[in-house]
């Protein structure tokens, strides 16, 4: 009896662990998203907490994915053959997961880097980490097939900044698939006060 009930335990506990990005919507259609980085950064990718403006707090059950050197070591690579993989990035750097369609989705990257060197600092081995955030919002198609791509963009100043493009995975007349980059989503930049 008590093994039952320890086991029922040990089930129940990690099913509420268990990643909802990896399988289809339960509660209505689904599209699938590959979250790509090309940057050798850790990226962690989860839902916002608020889709207005980028806050630094996660919530419980938000996570998405992890790219990066940083995938490797928590396992969270997840391939669910979507077309047009783009084998230059390397697996660490692409995810695909399922989402909610037909129903605004929000998204937010979180980058991370070394921005430079400190000698003396104990804490962190002498780095100083740089973080890069962005919210991308949009409505997923049923049975869609989409990719958000993180990259570094250089600005008019000519210092680099993180930026963020989503693509709508699609066939063309021959049946071979392109990404075309989508017009209808936001991207937000703003943290929260």
């Amino acid at each position: 009896m008590k093994k039952t009930l320890l086991l029922s335990g040990i089930i129940a506990l990690s099913g509420c662990a268990a990643n909802p990005y990896l399988q289809p919507a339960a509660n209505g259609p689904s599209a699938k998203l590959r979250l790509a980085s090309v940057p050798s950064n850790n990226n962690f990718v989860g839902v916002p907490s608020q889709t207005d403006c980028i806050s630094t707090k996660s919530e419980a059950g938000s996570h998405i994915a992890t790219l990066g050197l940083k995938a490797n070591l928590v396992r969270s690579l997840s391939r669910l053959d979507m077309p047009a993989y783009d084998t230059k990035l390397g697996d660490s750097h692409q995810n695909e997961v399922y989402i909610p369609a037909q129903v605004p989705f929000s998204f937010q990257f979180n980058g991370v880097g070394i921005a430079g060197f400190a000698p003396g600092k104990t804490d962190s081995g002498g780095a100083l980490y740089s973080w890069c955030r962005k919210i991308v919002s949009f409505e997923p198609k049923e049975n869609g097939n989409y990719e958000a791509l993180y990259d570094y963009i250089e600005l008019p100043n000519g210092k680099e900044t993180c930026g963020v493009k989503l693509f709508e995975i699609v066939a063309d007349s021959s049946g071979d698939y392109k990404k075309v980059e989508m017009e209808d989503y936001q991207v937000v930049e703003n943290y929260c006060k």
